[in-house]
């Protein structure tokens, strides 16, 4: 028999509120809310053994007490969803874009967690056209590097003598994919040339 259907019978046979709660496993507000509308659709009255449908009994609880509408979480990412949006397709992961918007932006408050749910939203809305997938390029040894610089927040600048912004320098070779990186404090036309040029010793290469 149904839990409603129980309702009645039990309160038909004059069962006390709190025993018909106990016995159901509810709580005593459920149970006096479903007592109350049953009571005003003129259920609770009648033989214990002439039960009403069950139907009929969800219809009036529903009438009485329509479902609540569930709150709407916003993200707390969602207002940089744009920025977000543009370096995926640039091709970072979740962890490199948390980090960036921490680093250079002093009014993102956003979790790690919220930046990885937003980034599985967004990729499995994006459609997939030819402008998304990836094509490998071969190139021979010596024709092709691709540059880029990305903030690494404030460090210690030796020369100035104080903090400064910094960025890590990055070239990774097009035949070999060995990747060299540098850190540097200005993002200048020369700084890339003179690295792409004449590599220091000093600096970090790594291999696949």
């Amino acid at each position: 028999m149904h839990r409603l259907q129980d309702l009645v019978r039990l309160h038909r046979m004059g069962t006390g509120a709190r025993e018909v709660a106990r016995l159901l496993e509810m709580s005593p507000n459920t149970e006096r809310q479903y007592r109350q509308a049953l009571r005003d659709a003129g259920l609770l009255d009648g033989e214990p053994e002439d039960l009403p449908d069950v139907a009929v009994l969800r219809l009036a609880i529903e009438d009485a007490l329509p479902a609540k509408a569930m709150p709407q979480h916003v993200s707390s990412v969602e207002r940089w969803a744009e920025r977000i949006t543009k370096m995926l397709e640039g091709g970072a992961t979740p962890t490199a874009i948390y980090d960036r918007l921490r680093l250079e932006h002093d009014e993102f408050s956003g979790s790690l967690s919220a930046v990885k749910r937003l980034c599985t939203r967004l990729t499995k809305a994006a459609e997939v056209d030819p402008n998304t997938v990836a094509i490998p390029v071969e190139t021979g040894p010596g024709e092709v590097a691709q540059v880029d610089f990305g903030s690494v927040g404030k460090l210690w600048d030796p020369k100035s003598g104080k903090s400064r912004k910094a960025y890590v320098f990055v070239m990774v070779l097009g035949f070999s994919r060995h990747m060299f990186v540098r850190i540097v404090f200005d993002q200048k036309v020369d700084t890339w040339l003179r690295f792409m040029l004449r590599p220091s010793p000093s600096s970090a290469v790594f291999r696949p």
